[in-house]
């Protein structure tokens, strides 16, 4: 009786401690799944951060496959004197010797192709494949061909095309002066959609174009596209544009104008740039940025805050300061002279003004909070139209200034219009038309508010 009742007891503790035991394990296991597998935004409803999908969005890869596109028209030799004893390189050169070492030795380029751009007897394009060592002879040695210079339109299809073909980012270098088939005159009337047909493919696959300009001495004979009064004419010294077009996916071409061609030119220009989101957060709790009259984040521990509470005194405005992360632009487009210039901040049942524009200095890239944001830009709500709305902060697209400066009805004497190239605005016009159903904006930062009581 008393083992049979001790076997009873038994049994029931080792029932128990297996139920204990299969509980434990099925919440630990629970545990786990959720650190792994489940996504928190998921589960609460709430949308991801903006830090968050910006940077997932806009990761920039590590490396990118480039071809280099020289052209070699005889336009093109007084950029590449032979070299001599005692006689300087010209801008030009110095500049292309170190583009050529960093695609060919640099570690943000993976396979690189060299191309000499040129036409046949039948004026069409020609690319000719070359080894780095021939290309950089080139560049340091000069020209030594006799090479007609490839009508632009024709030379830009080709190398756009076989670009795509090998899935790498084009840099094409070259004076940009037109010069068409001279049994075909009107193609200078038709120069800006003859640009945008040969980009056409950069449309249909979602590239991005940038052009930088630069100058450089020339020593030899110039040709200019307008051919009177001279044909042509020698010069020493005067200082001629050269350009670098630079095509790909948007993420490539950044890494290409940051990581390998670095120190850019002060005239750059970019189409088909754009961003669905940035960074953002209104920074209402950092004593360096403090705001003024009556403003809180509507959510008390939201980060970043998208949404505020506001309400503007009669005699006291609101102000206070969105954070901005706008490292994923280019270079020029980061520029506070630009921003300040560019900028605007709208509103939808509210009137906002922009007070101020400022980069991060070194005191706040050393303070945690601040530091994920590169720029600070003030914003004034002296009134209210609605009880709700939005603020928004808002970078146009826009032609730089520089494009109508360096662009010229007549190239006849680069002495008297020095630094000019021939219809080059009508150029840019033809590239511009690609992005024509683009946003109207690089990117728009946009803040809800809610009327405090």
């Amino acid at each position: 009786m008393r083992i049979t009742k001790f076997k009873s007891v038994l049994y029931t503790l080792l029932l128990c401690i297996v139920l204990t035991l299969s509980g434990c394990f099925k919440k630990q296991s629970a545990g786990d799944e959720s650190d792994t597998e489940i996504n928190p935004t998921a589960q609460t409803g709430e949308a991801a951060s903006p830090t968050t999908a910006t940077t997932a969005e806009n990761a920039a890869p590590s490396k990118v496959n480039v071809n280099l596109y020289l052209e070699i028209s005889n336009g093109m030799k007084g950029f590449m004197p032979s070299a001599t004893a005692g006689k300087e390189a010209t801008t030009f050169q110095n500049n292309l010797n170190k583009l050529l070492s960093e695609v060919q030795d640099g570690r943000y380029v993976a396979n690189k192709g060299f191309y000499l751009a040129k036409e046949d007897a039948k004026s069409r394009p020609v690319l000719d494949s070359v080894s780095y060592n021939t290309i950089k002879s080139y560049i340091v040695s000069g020209i030594k061909d006799d090479v007609r210079g490839t009508p632009l339109p024709a030379m830009l299809q080709a190398a756009l095309q076989n670009s795509i073909n090998q899935e790498a980012v084009s840099i094409i270098i070259s004076d940009f002066i037109h010069g068409p088939d001279p049994r075909d005159q009107g193609q200078f009337i038709s120069l800006d959609s003859d640009i945008r047909s040969s980009l056409r493919e950069a449309e249909h696959q979602g590239l991005a174009i940038a052009i930088l300009a630069n100058t450089s001495e020339f020593f030899g004979t110039y040709h200019p596209a307008v051919k009177t009064p001279e044909l042509r004419r020698t010069l020493n010294g005067v200082e001629i544009p050269y350009y670098i077009w630079v095509i790909g996916k948007q993420q490539d071409v950044q890494l290409v104008t940051n990581k390998v061609l670095r120190n850019l030119p002060l005239q750059q220009a970019y189409f088909g740039f754009e961003y669905e989101s940035v960074p953002f957060s209104a920074l209402l709790k950092e004593k360096a940025f403090k705001p003024a009259g009556i403003v809180y984040c509507s959510s008390r521990n939201a980060d970043p805050c998208t949404s505020v509470n506001l309400q503007p005194g009669k005699n006291e405005p609101v102000e206070f300061t969105l954070g901005l992360d706008l490292r994923l632009l280019p270079a020029s487009m980061q520029s506070v002279d630009y921003l300040k210039r560019n900028l605007k901040v709208t509103g939808n049942g509210s009137r906002p003004a922009l007070v101020s524009v400022t980069a991060a200095d070194e005191s706040i890239k050393a303070t945690p909070d601040l530091a994920k944001y590169s720029h600070f830009v003030r914003v004034q709500v002296p009134q209210l139209t609605a009880n709700s709305g939005s603020i928004s902060v808002q970078l146009p697209q826009v032609s730089p200034n520089w494009i109508k400066t360096w662009s010229t009805d007549n190239d006849n004497n680069p002495v008297a219009a020095p630094k000019q190239t021939y219809k080059f605005s009508k150029i840019a016009d033809g590239v511009q038309a690609l992005y024509r159903d683009q946003s109207d904006y690089v990117f728009n930062a946009t803040t809800q508010f809610i009327k405090a009581d």
